[in-house]
């Protein structure tokens, strides 16, 4: 229970601080149109655009905005919270069965601190949900394979079929073929076909038939692309491609830092003979590889990956003497340079962030963090101090792998607690949505709004107003009209349209919006 308390804290706590971000509301606005009585089978951004994503998340967004009587932040990433903290105890869990409580309970603590897996376990997205029951049916499958309980293989399905109702035909396909490899390598483990076959695919086939039935051929062409059209690759659809070998650099940033011991984990591993081992490391080599085939991807998608990983990770920090002095360097050169960050912060009041390697968003926000709200200098001494602190007790316990991971996981808990607070609030200010669309209501009032291209979905979820999508002056048709349109684009349209000018503008965000209209 250790683990999964500390994850409810870490995730819980920072559930508060902002507001939904772009990708958040893109999960919430359905959940809005859901709550008002809209169809509940088939999760829509509008009436005319469906969400291309299975309702369940949806649902457990709505059952929570209905207990609260609201939908809200809070609401719609309660149910990445649970499902985060539950996936951290069913890791221990798998730890703990697997090889002993000791290595269960640093499981736990290694995914909770996986930096993507702490972000993802705080925030509106699907991937912490899909991840909880894909865990869950390993861990089930695993039970299964020591234990012959009927109860087990119609909790596998059970689980498998409810990863499929979240996020897709890939809940069904990456546990069953990682079960596959695993049952060839041994084969002792009778595998329960008919329940991880049949039970899934009649869960999926009651929700498509209703969604036919109300959605139509606009419902079925969306499951063909999302289906058939990823695989392939299809250009209409946005499948965010990306080389083969992309999921590399994205597993060392997602685990990070403990993913700096990962490569030496899975060395030291070719020697283990355990069988437990080796259903980890199946589970997460099918995955990695088998995602890193599609020409689709996204760093968020290897989530189902960390449980094996973090266990992996445990059993090497319990039985290595060798291959831990490198990582452990670096993990001490980072602690040094955020040392050195926060004492540079302390001293120097002006700094140009332009001269960075950072994209330019990224340098934006430092620039405007470092300038608007650098903290006291006291802070960024005692910050300093502790990451001198940490440091030395690495160097000090260099040669112990126990204690080197408990050390990393204060470390990263710590440093979380403070980013996902107090840091996320302050850059919320100048991140969110809600105070430009606090101030369109009222200078809109009930003028017709158009939005140049596709509306974000934030300002959608924040405006909590119909915006028509055009490329064209909607003036033209309808001279009262409004049109939102992004700053560095506004331009161009002043100058062709002189009759119109700028009525509102954001003072916030990378890339701030303005309202254009003939004004009154």
């Amino acid at each position: 229970m250790g683990p999964a308390l500390l994850a409810a804290f870490l995730f819980s706590w920072s559930i508060f601080h902002s507001d939904l971000s772009k990708r958040e509301a893109r999960e919430g606005v359905p959940v809005v149109n859901m709550m008002r009585g809209g169809n509940i089978w088939l999760p829509q951004i509008n009436p005319q655009q469906l969400r291309t994503k299975p309702p369940l998340f949806y649902w457990s967004g709505l059952l929570t905005s209905k207990l609260f009587g609201e939908v809200s932040e809070i609401t719609l990433r309660i149910p990445s919270v649970l499902a985060g903290v539950g996936t951290v105890f069913l890791t221990t869990f798998l730890g703990m069965r697997q090889f002993s409580a000791t290595i269960g309970c640093l499981a736990g603590l290694i995914i909770a601190t996986c930096w993507r897996f702490a972000y993802l376990g705080s925030h509106a997205r699907i991937d912490m949900l899909f991840t909880f029951f894909i865990t869950l049916a390993f861990v089930a499958l695993w039970e299964l394979s020591r234990d012959e309980r009927k109860s087990l293989k119609w909790l596998a399905g059970l689980a498998i079929g409810l990863a499929v109702l979240t996020k897709g035909p890939l809940g069904w396909l990456f546990p069953l073929l990682a079960i596959f490899i695993f049952s060839r390598l041994h084969k002792t483990f009778s595998v329960p076909w008919a329940y991880l076959l049949v039970l899934p695919l009649a869960m999926a086939g009651l929700w498509l038939g209703v969604g036919l039935m109300a959605g139509g051929e606009e419902f079925s062409q969306m499951i063909y692309q999302e289906t058939v059209g990823r695989v392939s690759g299809s250009e209409a659809i946005h499948i965010h491609p990306k080389p083969f070998y992309y999921y590399i650099p994205q597993i060392f940033g997602g685990m990070a830092p403990w993913s700096l011991f990962l490569p030496f984990a899975l060395w030291h591993g070719r020697k283990y003979q355990d069988t437990s081992w080796k259903f980890c490391l199946v589970a997460l080599a099918t995955l990695f590889i088998f995602l890193s085939i599609f020409p689709g991807k996204r760093g968020d998608y290897l989530l189902p990956l960390y449980p094996m990983g973090a266990v992996m990770l445990a059993v090497f920090f319990s039985r290595a003497e060798k291959g831990l002095t490198i990582p452990t360097r670096i993990v001490m050169g980072i602690m040094m340079l955020l040392g050195l960050v926060l004492a540079f912060g302390a001293l120097l009041p002006e700094l140009n962030f332009d001269y960075l390697s950072l994209n330019s968003r990224d340098r934006w926000m430092a620039q405007l963090l470092y300038d608007k709200h650098r903290p006291s200098t006291l802070l960024l001494a005692i910050g300093t101090i502790g990451m001198l602190a940490f440091g030395y007790a690495l160097a000090v316990n260099k040669n112990s792998g126990m204690k080197i991971s408990g050390i990393i996981a204060g470390w990263a808990f710590l440093l979380y607690l403070g980013v996902h607070g107090p840091a996320a609030k302050i850059v919320n200010e100048h991140t969110s949505f809600r105070p430009f669309a606090e101030e369109l209501k009222q200078v809109s009032e009930n003028r017709p709004l158009f939005n140049y291209g596709k509306a974000r979905e934030d300002l959608i979820y924040y405006l909590d107003s119909p915006i028509t999508e055009t490329y064209d002056d909607p003036t033209s048709q309808q001279p009262n009209a409004l049109l939102l349109i992004k700053k560095s684009q506004s331009q161009a349209w002043l100058q062709k349209h002189a009759d119109q000018k700028v009525l509102l503008e954001m003072n916030a965000a990378f890339e701030p919006y303005q309202l254009i209209g003939k004004g009154e």
